[in-house]
């Protein structure tokens, strides 16, 4: 099931809101529940509030806007995608510190569609974050959910693999990095250096050509990957 929540001042655009989302998802056969809500700080109140997988948000708010809501979500969350919904296209910045993936405007003529199109992108993000990555092992063959793996590593002719679980766990192929990183991509992994690969997620703070991880380990990152490495990270962390 997919938690959806929408967050608008505005009556109208929060039943409108809530009743395209809904046709949407019994179009496609998807179970989700959606909770509405006339302000941030209420939104932030509510005891699920955390628990959402999208967020559809007003900007243009009173008391508490949606580029303030936001920060205060990307504090507490970093996997839900957070949609603006704003009358004016003005701010492009804050949105991109606040990892939003979408803006959509409130036009009464082009909000269905473009609200099916970010629906769209964001469930297909959604089903590929679920997927199995497929190690082979002494024993025979080992699936990972690839959410999982924190970061890989070429080392000796083999790919070490680094998945967070009840602990630490490490797994290894023989394998090309190059290779590896073609597959790992499409789950928000990073090249840091010739022998590193990252998910970002895990990505604690990026700082001198260092990359922090949450667990506490600290790898290198090259002068060529460095500047991407860092807006990635801006971008999934929202820091200002």
């Amino acid at each position: 099931m997919i938690h959806i929540a929408i967050c608008d001042d505005e009556e109208y655009f929060r039943l409108r809101e809530e009743k395209l989302v809904t046709e949407y998802m019994e179009k496609r056969g998807i179970s989700c529940r959606i909770a509405v809500y006339a302000s941030g700080k209420e939104m932030l109140a509510a005891a699920d509030a955390i628990s959402y997988d999208i967020i559809f948000l007003d900007i243009n708010m009173e008391d508490m806007d949606g580029i303030e809501t936001a920060r205060s979500i990307r504090q507490i969350s970093r996997k839900v995608f957070i949609v603006f919904v704003t009358a004016y296209i003005t701010y492009a910045l804050e949105g991109y510190k606040v990892n939003a993936v979408r803006y959509l405007l409130k036009e009464e003529s082009g909000l269905e569609n473009a609200l099916k199109e970010c629906l769209d992108t964001v469930t297909a993000q959604m089903d590929a974050g679920k997927k199995q990555y497929e190690i082979n092992i002494p024993n025979g063959r080992k699936s990972i959910p690839a959410d999982s793996l924190v970061y890989a590593e070429s080392r000796l002719h083999k790919v070490h693999f680094f998945s967070m679980e009840e602990e630490i766990k490490e797994y290894s192929k023989y394998d090309r990095l190059d290779r590896v990183a073609q597959e790992l991509t499409p789950y928000g992994f990073f090249r840091i250096h010739q022998s590193y690969l990252v998910n970002i997620r895990y990505v604690k703070n990026v700082e001198r050509y260092t990359a922090s991880l949450e667990n506490g380990i600290a790898l290198s990152i090259s002068k060529k990957y460095y500047k991407d490495v860092e807006r990635a990270y801006i971008r999934m962390k929202g820091e200002l």
